[in-house]
């Protein structure tokens, strides 16, 4: 909660990725199972019950307070009027059509872009209404105009996807935004192709990098 408190009053887009627990709740987590982030639960999240997770603790980065864990529901009710939310469904078993209702039931549709990997989730996903951003990498075969055909509007490709295959996306018209990209002269050769953003590890340097280059 401490770092989404934070993170909302940068002014950037929030992103986090989403899996869900025992009961369906939708919490942000990164990685498979907990072990690695978190004191007080353990294994992957579809074992752990709301009730458990409320009352475990982040493991701080830098050796400093435990953090509280949250919800995706938290998220949206506490920062969706004013933050512009990224969450990604790592999740294959999220209940999409119950994701939706989460957004719809707030009115939050247009601060919300919902990105995954898998080009089925995604077309649901479009299908709901929600702006959807669908995943990529290097090696991932996609027909650009189809994409957009599905209710699709925007696209992430890899930030090692070939420059022909991003000007594709975007002759489509597509929104694409390259991941992950911390290296500010790779963020610059990408905008060059006229990519529209780039999701990066650290958006103040990377933020400063482009503005002195006039981008």
């Amino acid at each position: 909660m401490e770092a989404f408190a934070a993170a909302a009053e940068s002014g950037y887009p929030l992103e986090f990725d989403l899996r869900a627990l025992k009961d369906g709740t939708l919490v942000p987590l990164h990685d498979r199972t907990v072990d690695r982030t978190m004191t007080g639960v353990s294994g992957t999240p579809a074992t752990i019950t709301a009730k458990a997770w409320e009352k475990a603790s982040i493991r701080s980065a830098v050796n400093g307070k435990p953090g509280t864990p949250t919800t995706w529901d938290k998220i949206l009710q506490t920062y969706g009027q004013d933050n512009i939310l990224v969450p990604e469904l790592k999740d294959p078993s999220v209940d999409v059509e119950r994701f939706a209702g989460t957004v719809h039931e707030h009115g939050l549709k247009d601060n919300v872009i919902v990105q995954t990997f898998d080009y089925s989730t995604a077309r649901k996903l479009a299908a709901t209404g929600l702006n959807t951003l669908y995943l990529t990498t290097e090696s991932t075969e996609i027909n650009p105009k189809a994409v957009v055909a599905d209710g699709i509007e925007y696209i992430g490709p890899s930030k090692d996807t070939p420059s022909d295959e991003i000007s594709a996306m975007k002759d489509a018209g597509l929104s694409v935004w390259a991941w992950t990209v911390n290296d500010p002269s790779v963020a610059h050769a990408l905008f060059e192709t006229g990519i529209d953003g780039v999701f990066t590890d650290d958006p103040w340097a990377m933020s400063d990098y482009l503005e002195s280059v006039g981008q």
